[in-house]
């Protein structure tokens, strides 16, 4: 029994081994039966194949009739067509259309053969098909027969039509009525925009004086620019081309304020003589070869797709959301009338000269008080510029093509998947596999290079598995990016319907998601990269996430800028409670000052019995009481620290502990660092840094070591660099690739300066400034006071002043200490400017006189 069992067994493997053996041959025997069996159709149509020709000649035409034709050559191209896209539905669906659509052509043929004979049987008509080689056979005549019933032979004919036409839609895809109406709407928009243009000309023509014909001969150019308004700041006029019909914008160069408006309205009189605002912007036209290409390698329109020896599944392919441009803010622009040209050139005079007052304004220095301020107003939308062209140009025939490459690739190497889901993104798609039972994810992520080279992508990143699915998701670069701006971020709905004040517009994820992030949760962020790697860009997008979400009275920041030349432009906004800070050693005051602050609210909330700093305002908000000052409402503080590299350098030891203090208790008191660095190395970030301040997000860097110091992993060293990141907030299990939004240094500029324009000038916190300036002379003169300074610190001075000699081992000798305390001593000397510094094995030089000693003693305590 048991052998019995063992040979049915191999008899049924060997059954199934034959069987896969011959799957990649059956679509090609199918296609050859099949072009065998029409060629021996087209043969019997012209009596060549004998007695079975006959027959079979006779059944096709009693049948089909006229059609009979057609209907070898149909029967092999549906089925190579079908063979093609096998799993398509469109492929079915144009299929089955195609079918339909010959029996109508059959029904049409049969009526218009027997219009007037309608008593015939169904045998007759066949037989007389069959004989004569006309009509529409059997088929037809069935149809027919039900259709003049109903409808006689003219609706019969309309019917017959109105299904033909519908079904000929069907199977090319192409809509009837739509041309015509966008034709017809093109050429009155034309019309219309030709008008106005010719009426703008004789406007310009007629406001010409007479005399100066140069002016003249200018006027009368097709193309007119003109700055004619303080807002807009200048106009557009369209061209139209000959050939292609693309209108053109001419584009002159802003002058002053009005280069941040990105969308300029034109107004355009209507014959009833009212105004209409219409959004000026550059129309894209798809270049015609795109269109040829589209259309060709479409799935269900071309036959010689690309075909797999084994077929994968239908996947959902998820792209990201794109914010329509009709969403701009419209802004009313009057047009000047023929006799106020005059007047209109005297305010744009004016205008410039306001504008050069203003630059001088700006470099006036900021006053320090504490009067009230004037209401905040936000930034207008417009000063942000939103992504002008087509969003997202990879379509879905070439991520199913890349797909597939992907597919065929871990086929090779013996990696059995199954593709459940694309996500595209800006500059990233994702494409997600599940591999069958029994394949080593560590299998997958060993091919990285292969894969690689396999797909000619620049880096490919694999991320196993993916968190909360059961799948390894590898991203693979676009090949064309789409750009994420700020304007975008901050107009969508998770943005503004965010409830915290320091809400922070990240940017987009692999599936086109807005991510807008709370600081206030994080609480305390580290920001790394190489140089270039768009570091400074989110440093930006989180300043102006700020500005547009929050007002000055409920967050201030303290910019800390050791480059000089990254914060600086936003000296004067109101939020700041001082000014930049571009000083090393001032910058270590700050921290300290943030962290002498964190103390004193603490101690407010333990007067108020609350815990933290929204239970602080509310309690504050709820007694109301004006005449204690010691309560007040206490905004949120966010220290953004540039660059640590520096800071570390100059001041590593006072630096790292004020920001290990802020990180560990500040949250509760409402404060919050942003520390940034182009140098992630463990000596500038250290364990200690990192250890609280829980959210990360890195750029591109060069190394994963590099990477590991920043987010505990691998990862950033395959980013792509221009806003790319992995983004490792709190709370998350694995970091998250996220691309950054873009903001401009003249988006930044136009904010800022709209902001001094609204406020004036700057006005900072004098009690701050002045604890700061305070807290850097201590730090600068006095290092050596209190604390750090040694019980014999004065007497080894004098000692040392004495003798004109000074060594570590002359004062081991003389006060009985041994060499640690000695060389402490030593340093402090050398603080405090008596002795000169160390030169190797030599003695140290004496620098100071006794008289200027004892008056530094004595200034310094």
């Amino acid at each position: 029994m048991a052998n019995k069992k063992g040979m049915k067994t191999s008899k049924k493997k060997s059954a199934a081994q034959g069987d896969e053996g011959l799957k990649p041959y059956t679509d090609e025997m199918i296609l050859i039966g099949t072009l065998v069996f029409c060629i021996l159709v087209i043969l019997s149509m012209f009596n060549l194949c004998g007695k079975v020709g006959n027959a079979i000649n006779g059944l096709l035409f009693g049948l089909f009739g006229i059609m009979a034709y057609i209907l070898p050559f149909a029967g092999f191209i549906g089925t190579a067509f079908y063979i093609s896209n096998k799993g398509s539905r469109k492929a079915r669906r144009k299929l089955i259309s195609s079918v339909i659509l010959m029996v109508v052509i059959t029904t049409i043929s049969q009526l218009a053969y027997q219009s007037q004979d309608m008593s015939r049987k169904l045998a007759d008509c066949f037989q007389l098909s069959a004989e004569t080689k006309k009509g529409g056979g059997a088929v037809g005549a069935l149809f027919r027969n039900i259709l003049c019933y109903f409808f006689d032979e003219a609706g019969a004919y309309v019917i017959l039509l109105g299904i033909s036409a519908f079904l000929v839609m069907l199977i090319t895809e192409k809509l009837i009525f739509a041309n015509l109406s966008k034709s017809g709407y093109k050429k009155m928009k034309e019309m219309k925009e030709r008008q106005t243009i010719r009426k703008e000309q004789a406007e310009q023509v007629h406001s010409v004086p007479e005399n100066t014909a140069e002016t003249k001969r200018k006027a009368k150019t097709f193309i007119i620019s003109k700055e004619e308004d303080e807002v807009c700041g200048r106009k557009k006029i369209f061209e139209k081309e000959k050939k292609g019909g693309k209108l053109l914008k001419e584009r002159e160069e802003p002058v002053g304020m009005e280069e941040i408006v990105p969308e300029v309205v034109k107004e355009i009189k209507n014959k009833k003589g009212r105004k209409q605002e219409e959004p000026v912007m550059e129309m894209e036209q798809e270049p015609f070869y795109e269109k040829i290409l589209n259309e060709k390698f479409n799935p269900a329109n071309a036959s010689c797709e690309i075909s797999s020896t084994e077929n994968i599944p239908e996947f959902p392919i998820h792209r990201e959301r794109v914010v329509p441009e009709t969403g701009e803010i419209e802004m009313t622009v009057e047009e000047p009338s023929v006799e106020e040209t005059s007047v209109e050139e005297e305010k744009l005079t004016k205008k410039e000269e306001n504008n050069t007052v203003y630059e001088e304004k700006a470099v006036v220095e900021p006053i320090y008080n504490t009067e009230e301020r004037k209401p905040y107003v936000f930034p207008p939308m417009n000063l942000l510029s939103l992504p002008k062209g087509n969003r997202n140009k990879t379509s879905d025939q070439e991520l199913k093509e890349t797909a597939m490459k992907l597919h065929k690739t871990l086929e090779s190497f013996g990696v059995k998947v199954t593709i459940n889901n694309v996500s595209c993104g800006p500059t990233v798609t994702r494409y997600e596999l599940q591999p069958e039972q029994g394949v080593k994810v560590s299998k997958i992520t060993g091919l990285a290079d292969d894969i690689k080279l396999n797909l000619a992508a620049a880096d490919v990143r694999i991320e196993a598995p993916i968190p909360g699915k059961a799948a390894i998701g590898i991203e693979v670069p676009n090949k064309e990016n789409s750009a994420v701006l700020l304007r975008e971020l901050i107009e969508a709905e998770e943005f503004k319907n965010h409830g915290s004040n320091i809400a922070f517009a990240v940017g987009k994820d692999i599936s086109g998601k807005t991510i807008v992030t709370d600081i206030g949760k994080m609480p305390h962020l580290l920001i790394a990269g190489a140089t270039g790697s768009g570091k400074s860009v989110c440093i930006n997008t989180l300043i102006m996430s700020i500005l547009y979400k929050a007002d000055p009275e409920d967050v201030k920041l303290i910019m800390v800028d050791p480059k000089v030349v990254e914060l600086s432009v936003y000296n004067g906004i109101p939020h700041l409670l001082i000014p930049v800070v571009t000083e090393p050693k001032k910058a270590s005051a700050a921290l300290n000052w943030g962290v002498m602050e964190m103390t004193e609210r603490y101690n407010k909330f333990a007067e108020l019995g609350v815990r933290d700093l929204k239970g602080y305002n509310a309690k504050v908000k709820q007694v109301e009481d004006g005449n204690d000052e010691r309560f007040r409402k206490m905004p949120e503080i966010v220290i953004i620290v540039d660059e640590l590299a520096d800071l570390m350098m100059v001041a590593p030891g006072e630096v790292e502990e004020a920001i290990c203090r802020l990180a560990q208790l500040a949250r509760a008191a409402g404060i919050h660092l942003v520390i940034a660095t182009q140098r992630p190395s463990v000596n500038v970030i250290t364990g200690v840094i990192k250890a609280n301040i829980p959210s990360r997000i890195a750029f591109s860097v060069s190394s994963a070591v590099d990477s590991r110091t920043i987010i505990d992993g691998a990862g950033a060293e395959k980013l792509l660099g221009k806003g790319d990141m992995l983004f490792y907030p709190a709370g998350y299990a694995k970091p998250i690739r996220v691309q950054g939004a873009f903001v401009s240094d003249q988006e930044v500029s136009a904010v800022v300066e709209f902001l001094k324009q609204d406020i004036g000038q700057p006005v900072y916190d004098s009690d701050v400034a002045e604890k700061i300036a305070t807290t850097t002379k201590i730090e600068a003169d006095g290092k050596v006071q209190g604390i750090e300074r040694d019980d014999y610190f004065i007497e080894a001075g004098k000692f040392i002043i004495e003798k004109d000699k000074a060594s570590i081992g002359m004062l081991q000798r003389v006060y009985k200490i041994g060499f640690n305390r000695a060389a402490r001593i030593m340093d402090q000397l050398y603080e405090a400017g008596v002795v000169s510094e160390e030169e190797g094995t030599k003695p140290r030089k004496v620098i100071m006189s006794m008289e200027e000693f004892e008056q530094y003693v004595d200034e310094s305590v």
